[in-house]
């Protein structure tokens, strides 16, 4: 298969997350991806969004429900203030919450929040880590309790600033992963005979 070389090439990972999507159209299935980090996540959101409020000095927020989509993205912000986007995270323990805080903001965030700025017109947004108790759903045994330590000791917010640039590169992405879809297509239909 050939791709658009002017634009680079497609990354491994990037041609298999296209196949999995194509796979998932062709035969309406969708692998459901769990974990015990993933739960943890999915459980304690919530009260993420919480103790984001408390450290930000934002008052009140509620999880956002509204998708967006547009030619180019698609996604769900966690959290969507008057100037800002808000994603929380949960880190599973103490070493994983000081790994992240400690590191730079990690690409695959900073690159689906400016997405999400794009679709909502802010500026602004934030990659917030959390450190929360396990609940016990989530622990697979291992009790982790961090409630004792004061929040702002478990808290922690990159910030992320819009940046069109990157939308123009998202755009020239998306497009040379169309045209790979597209040879790909070709090929599952001349092998399948339909």
């Amino acid at each position: 298969m050939t791709n658009a070389k002017s634009k680079g090439d497609l990354s491994a990972g990037c041609k298999t997350y296209l196949k999995e999507w194509y796979a998932e159209q062709m035969f309406g299935t969708r692998e459901e991806i769990r974990s015990k980090y993933f739960d943890k996540g999915n459980i304690c959101e919530g009260e993420a969004i919480d103790m984001i409020a408390v450290q930000l000095n934002l008052g009140m927020l509620a999880k956002n429900e509204e998708h967006f989509e547009n030619d180019f993205m698609t996604g769900t912000p966690d959290v969507i203030t008057e100037k800002m986007i808000i994603d929380a995270k949960c880190s599973w323990d103490g070493k994983t919450f000081l790994d992240a805080i400690t590191s730079k903001i990690n690409s695959d965030y900073e690159w689906q929040l400016q997405g999400y700025m794009n679709m909502t017109g802010k500026e602004q947004a934030k990659v917030c880590y959390c450190l929360l108790d396990t609940p016990e759903e989530a622990n697979f045994g291992n009790e982790m309790v961090f409630s004792h330590i004061e929040p702002a000791k478990r808290f922690f917010a990159f910030d992320v600033v819009s940046d069109p640039e990157r939308m123009i590169l998202v755009k020239q992405k998306v497009e040379q992963c169309n045209v790979w879809l597209e040879e790909y297509d070709q090929i599952i239909k001349t092998l399948l005979k339909c």
